[in-house]
């Protein structure tokens, strides 16, 4: 059972693609949250225009406790398009459903690779996370320092994958393999 006064990650989903509208609203709140965000290039006459857009669809992070954010989704507007993501129980003792929560470790080598130069990692939508994992590496060295995550072959390379479970995650293009070593889960 969750604890509804214990601060976590929560991953919404967001309906109608509103992502940016909630997340000013979670930000003139001072609930922390996360909405991870890509560069778009697209043609408008005869200019290129980069553009700041949702890397996943419809999917936003918020840190606070269940209560607040429950609190928030039945008395403000703001929120009201805020979801909270399910899974089945994994046992069978549990609810037929429990809300998913992203563990502070995971979220953080997210937000470290998330920080980084953008044109060295991609976001990667769940579909996309099937691979063969090829062990647990901690990053020693270089922009990514500090970083924890599997190698995973993603789109026929060898690469630093952080996964957050059936969510996505987020796969670091090149790592020297002297800047990694082997970690234990």
């Amino acid at each position: 059972m969750l604890n509804q006064d214990q601060v976590q990650w929560f991953p919404m989903r967001v309906t109608y693609g509103r992502q940016l509208s909630v997340k000013a609203f979670l930000d003139d709140e001072g609930v922390e949250n996360f909405l991870p965000m890509k560069t778009q290039l697209s043609k408008q006459g005869h200019h290129i225009v980069r553009k700041r857009v949702p890397a996943l669809s419809n999917l936003i992070f918020v840190r606070t406790t269940m209560r607040h954010l429950t609190h928030l989704k039945q008395t403000r507007t703001g929120a009201e398009p805020l979801r909270y993501m399910v899974r089945r129980a994994l046992h069978p003792d549990q609810a037929s459903s429990e809300v998913i929560v992203v563990p502070d470790r995971q979220m953080a080598n997210f937000l470290l690779v998330a920080a980084g130069p953008e044109d060295e990692f991609t976001y990667l939508e769940p579909a996309e996370m099937n691979g063969h994992e090829q062990g647990r590496v901690k990053i020693v060295s270089g922009p990514f320092q500090g970083v924890e995550g599997v190698v995973k072959r993603i789109h026929g390379n060898k690469q630093v994958v952080v996964e957050l479970e059936g969510l996505g995650g987020v796969t670091i293009h090149f790592v020297p393999k002297n800047f990694m070593m082997r970690s234990e889960p």
